[in-house]
């Protein structure tokens, strides 16, 4: 045998990322490309405002008509110049739902129709009419 030395070398191991990060970056890009995105389907909502509504008492204000063609709401007796704000004043209290407007038999159709017609003036809530009986 050769009285030669071995000569032993140290051979380093190098390693290249670039191949490998090429092939990561396009996977990435094909899943990407490949992949939907729906957009998710949602029910809309229709929030509230910040400002918390009260609930309106309903009213019903009734109207009678004796027959001296005196005018009364409520069995308090007003005149006619008074039905516009006497309603509105009701109206800023809650909502009105109907108008009740009884008439004496005896009394004048000028008074009924002038009460109508100041009433439609104010508001056009439907009014029932009926008759009273004293």
């Amino acid at each position: 045998m050769n009285n030669s030395k071995k000569i032993l070398t140290q051979q380093s191991a190098n390693v290249d990322m670039n191949p490998m990060l090429d092939v990561v970056f396009i996977l990435l890009i094909f899943f990407i490309v490949t992949a939907s995105f729906n957009r998710e389907t949602a029910l809309e909502l229709n929030r509230a405002d910040n400002n918390i509504s009260t609930i309106q008492p309903k009213i019903s204000p009734s109207f009678t008509i004796n027959k001296q063609n005196q005018v009364y709401l409520n069995n308090r007796q007003i005149t006619l110049e008074n039905i516009n704000v006497n309603i509105a004043r009701l109206a800023a209290v809650g909502e009105i739902n109907t108008i009740t407007l009884r008439a004496h038999p005896l009394s004048e159709h000028s008074t009924l129709v002038a009460v109508l017609n100041t009433i439609k003036e104010q508001t056009d809530v439907p009014v029932s009419l009926g008759e009273t009986l004293n």
